[in-house]
């Protein structure tokens, strides 16, 4: 057996454990519309490791679409996904909340129905609050089933948001046959546009046909105000990444959207973006 292959293996049974030992959990990132303040979060999954402390799913990503822990994991982030959003509705905070579903869990045939589930189980959440989020690499393996299966998701009122746009072989036409509602552009685009032209023109030309198609764009790794200004100046003006703010623990939410509001009702609405390493939590 070679060292890849024992990685692999090493992973999945760190992760298995951690799935059973109740140590995965979920940190949220928010997303700000400059116009409107923030309107929703991604969940993030971690994993809380004894030696190594939290470890994002870049530590462990081989075991997000093995076959006997994907379903395990995706249905376990749905349901904690879904009671935290669902928590916070009810405390008056209406954030839209992203979940990333893997290609193996978004191809089971059971996917719809742990979706219906979870969505069942929480009453006071509406659907459309509920965001699901994939990438390329589903509807490239098996485009009919995916967008069977994306289209019911819509029909049940959850929202579709194709991740890492522009980095693999999806084009604009995807938009065109998938039944997505938002596009998210990916970091390495968003991250050089105010040096390389071309991922300058990359990103405003997707912003620019997003937009006559009438989808939410959001911009995934704006990491200074520059870049802020910037894809606002583009027409892109739902932001994500560390100059907005880091993942954090789903308790400090409520707190880092209230200190944002009042720095917006103040007259800094528009730039500098609040980051959370401005508050005092």
């Amino acid at each position: 057996m070679d060292q890849p292959q024992k990685d692999q293996i090493g992973s999945i049974r760190m992760t298995g454990d951690a799935l059973n030992q109740e140590r995965l959990l979920l940190h949220y990132q928010p997303v700000v519309d400059i116009a409107k303040g923030p309107v929703a979060v991604e969940a993030l999954l971690r994993l809380n490791h004894s030696e190594r402390g939290l470890l994002p799913p870049a530590a462990f990503a081989s075991a997000l679409d093995a076959p006997r822990l994907a379903r395990r994991i995706g249905c376990f982030v749905l349901e904690s996904a879904l009671t935290q959003a669902e928590t916070w509705h009810r405390q008056g905070l209406p954030l839209r909340v992203s979940v990333n579903v893997s290609t193996y869990h978004l191809l089971d045939q059971e996917f719809l129905s742990d979706l219906q589930m979870a969505l069942d189980a929480h009453t006071d959440l509406p659907a459309s609050a509920v965001e699901i989020e994939i990438t390329e690499t589903a509807p490239l393996l098996d485009f009919a089933k995916a967008q069977k299966t994306l289209l019911a998701c819509n029909r049940l009122g959850v929202r579709i948001a194709l991740d890492d746009f522009g980095t693999g072989n999806a084009s604009l036409t995807y938009l065109q046959k998938l039944p997505a509602q938002t596009i998210k552009i990916d970091q390495s685009f968003v991250r050089n546009i105010l040096h390389d032209p071309k991922d300058h023109a990359i990103v405003a030309g997707v912003v620019t046909s997003a937009n006559l198609l009438g989808l939410l764009v959001v911009a995934e790794g704006v990491e200074t105000t520059e870049h802020a200004a910037l894809l606002t100046q583009l027409q892109c003006h739902c932001l994500q990444g560390y100059a907005i703010a880091r993942p954090m623990a789903p308790k400090l939410i409520p707190g880092w959207v209230t200190q944002y509001n009042v720095q917006s009702y103040h007259g800094r609405r528009s730039l500098p973006p609040l980051r959370l390493c401005d508050l005092h939590l």
